[in-house]
């Protein structure tokens, strides 16, 4: 009897053990800000530094990842995401073509876990194999993937970009096309997904943008940005400054602005810098292309932010640009670029007051746009001599994508994908208003989901507002309540939450789940206003859209409370940490993928200070009333309980830094009193959001998040025993 007895009480001890995640110490810091007293309680864990904070991470990574892989039919989400990206024979990606007709593309088939470089030299020959990333630096254990590519204007050579699997910091090679040949000099502390990489005129050289910081947990990465020259007869390590805060002192350029340069085509007489960064609307340089490299030819001020120019085009002298000055869905307008008048431009394409227009084209034959409703419903149009035309694209599913190599082509590379329908990709003939099949997709997989329903609707939030919503499910559902549902949100940078192929979010919808996407206020569905109505002080209404699709999807019997689950990425993760400390009791399971949830402090990470124009700083007393308002972090209560909750984080992160959700981990664990699982998946090979992943890291990742979706919403084939 005692033996049982010390047996039971072993198992007893053991499983406490088991079942607790590991306790973060806590440092306590008050910050005075305006006058309001804030109590900081895990600001130790912003020591990236320290050892024990390291400790910490990987002792909550190794407990959340543990429980994870418990979860049945972990495997079957990932079997299954597998299983449906084969049915696509394989998949194509940052598809980029030039003005004789190259075609350079990224491809990985079906079993393969990275992508490679291919190319065309005409749309209609056989593809070749230009570069396999597996064979650089093949003497180091780690292994790369190409994130960006960019071929010269004659198609000769092409600047690749390669980075460490769940790193985004790349070196730049230099590939002959012809002969396959790399070139030996390597261009180091690059990311191309700031800036991309422009080739000169004359393909002597490209302009990119220079990091001097490489490691995303430095509190300067991402700071002081400069865009330099690299010739490709140089040392790459000498970095010629084309435009810089350094080079450039009379700009009054800031540390945390990037410095863009844009060279649009190999015969502009113009050329473009830009003062980028997370605003919706940016300030203008310009200078003449003879002049790019002249210390002596300074940059020109061309346009403001308070211009509210998304896009500019030069057509000769003629400047063709989107605006939202006074038309907030957006409007095409004409100026000069001698003489630029931004007041009072020529209107070319009028604002619809139903749709927004996304994006524009210019080619020989007339401009072509994009028109979209609710942020889901796009259409293709022309505006030639001043009449506009729709034009009809095969198979239409929801986005579309367009893009010219230069204004004098006749070509139009047209994209369009939907929530259960993959990218098709045509080459337009803007003369013979014909669509070619680029033929880089083989097949779809719209069979694995011919019997799934999307809707398309309209729900009223707090304030009287129509937020749009996207209903995904399968065939046969019934309104009884015991759908688990998975609600989906972004709303921020004015960037619009879809339509996108997701195999991973589709394998919810094929397991029985429903997955809902509310379009919420900060994102762009509704064009500028929309933006304006989730940002900084009214950064409220996006996480109370949310609440209100929730409880509409409550209220129609498709879910409850017990029943729901909450995901938000990135600063998404405003949206779904705020709707989980307002209301915990309308989700049962939370997923927050390296989340925006500690605000006041957001400023203080590498990426904090330029992410200041779109949510606010603690310096300004009414910005820094809003940053606590949307801080998920100092929203936690003592004593509540909060519904079962999944954090992930990459220790590589130079988005949003791994101890914003660490801190906001640490307080929920601390202080909810309900006994639902709080897990922190820590991965130390990662980066933000799973970037820069291969296919099976991708598949893992989703998972997890839906695995323990699933498992909290009571799908019987999720339980652990």
């Amino acid at each position: 009897m005692y033996k049982k007895l010390f047996m039971a009480l072993l198992f007893v001890s053991c499983s406490n053990e088991v079942l607790k995640p590991p306790v973060a110490n806590s440092v306590k810091v008050i910050d005075n800000y305006h006058g309001y007293q804030v109590e900081d309680l895990y600001r130790n864990l912003e020591d990236l530094k320290d050892s024990t904070v390291i400790d910490w991470f990987k002792s909550q990574g190794d407990f959340a990842f543990n429980r994870l892989k418990k979860i049945p039919k972990r495997q079957h989400l990932i079997d299954m995401q597998d299983r449906f990206d084969k049915i696509a024979s394989y998949q194509i990606s940052n598809i980029s073509s030039t003005s004789n007709g190259f075609y350079f593309y990224i491809k990985s088939n079906a079993e393969e876990n990275i992508g490679k470089l291919y190319y065309r030299s005409s749309i209609n020959i056989e593809e070749k194999l230009l570069y396999d990333p597996s064979e650089y630096q093949k003497t180091l254990e780690e292994k790369y993937i190409i994130n960006y590519i960019q071929p010269d204007w004659k198609g000769e050579k092409i600047a690749v970009s390669l980075s460490k699997q769940g790193e985004e910091i790349s070196e730049i090679i230099i590939i002959d096309v012809l002969t396959k040949e790399v070139l030996q000099r390597i261009v180091k502390n690059a990311n191309p997904s700031y800036g991309g990489i422009q080739w000169l005129p004359d393909n002597s050289g490209f302009i990119y943008v220079h990091f001097p910081i490489t490691d995303p947990k430095d509190s300067q990465y991402s700071i002081q940005l400069k865009s330099v020259l690299f010739r490709l007869d140089g040392d790459p390590k000498n970095l010629e400054e084309v435009f810089s805060k350094n080079n450039n002192p009379k700009l009054q350029l800031k540390d945390e602005d990037f410095p863009f340069v844009h060279i649009n085509t190999d015969y502009d007489e113009y050329v473009f810098g830009e003062v980028g960064g997370s605003s919706s609307f940016k300030r203008m340089y310009f200078k003449e292309t003879k002049h790019l490299l002249s210390e002596t030819k300074k940059w020109e001020l061309l346009y403001r932010k308070s211009d509210m120019i998304k896009k500019v085009v030069l057509d000769g002298e003629d400047l063709i640009f989107l605006s939202a000055k006074n038309a907030s869905n957006y409007r095409i307008c004409k100026t000069s670029i001698v003489n630029p008048n931004f007041e009072n431009p020529k209107i070319l394409v009028s604002e619809n007051s139903n749709e927004v227009i996304t994006n524009f084209e210019v080619t020989k034959d007339g401009i072509f746009f994009v028109r979209v409703k609710n942020g889901v419903e796009a259409k293709l149009y022309s505006s030639i001599n001043g009449l506009e035309e729709e034009i009809k694209i095969p198979n239409p599913s929801g986005k579309i994508q367009i893009s010219a190599v230069n204004s004098v082509s006749q070509k139009l590379l047209v994209s369009n994908l939907g929530w259960i329908k993959g990218n098709t990709s045509y080459v337009y003939n803007t003369l013979k208003n014909t669509f070619t099949n680029f033929n880089l997709k083989l097949s779809d997989i719209d069979e694995d989901f011919e019997n799934l329903i999307v809707k398309e609707i309209e729900v009223n939030s707090h304030d009287g507002t129509k937020v749009p919503l996207s209903i995904i499910y399968k065939k046969g559902i019934q309104k009884n309540g015991k759908n688990p549902t998975l609600f989906y949100g972004y709303g921020a940078y004015g960037t619009s939450a879809g339509p996108f192929f997701s195999t991973g979010f589709l394998s919810w919808v094929a397991e029985g789940g429903i997955l809902v996407i509310a379009h919420v206020r900060g994102g762009g569905e509704k064009g500028n206003a929309w933006h304006k109505a989730g940002f900084k002080m009214t950064k409220p209404n996006t996480w109370k859209d949310m609440i209100a699709c929730t409880e509409y999807m409550i209220k129609e019997g498709y879910t409850k409370p017990e029943k729901s689950a909450i995901w938000g990425t990135s600063a998404g993760g405003i949206m779904a940490g705020r709707a989980m400390t307002e209301r915990p009791d309308l989700y049962a399971a939370v997923i927050l993928v390296s989340p925006s949830v500690n605000m006041v402090r957001g400023e203080f990470q590498g990426n904090g200070p330029n992410s200041i124009k779109e949510f606010g700083t603690i310096k300004n007393h009414e910005e820094f009333k809003a940053l606590l308002e949307m801080d998920s972090y100092h929203h936690i209560k003592e004593g509540i309980k909060y519904p079962s909750t999944l954090v992930t984080a990459g220790l590589n992160d130079g988005r949003v830094a791994p101890w914003i959700p660490a801190k906001f981990v640490a307080k929920l664990q601390a202080f909810n009193r309900s006994n639902n699982p709080m897990l922190f998946a820590v991965d130390f090979e990662s980066g933000h959001g799973g970037m820069n992943n291969g296919a099976l890291k991708l598949y893992e990742q989703y998972a997890n998040a839906l695995s323990f979706a699933f498992w909290q919403t009571g799908h019987p084939g999720y339980q652990p025993e």
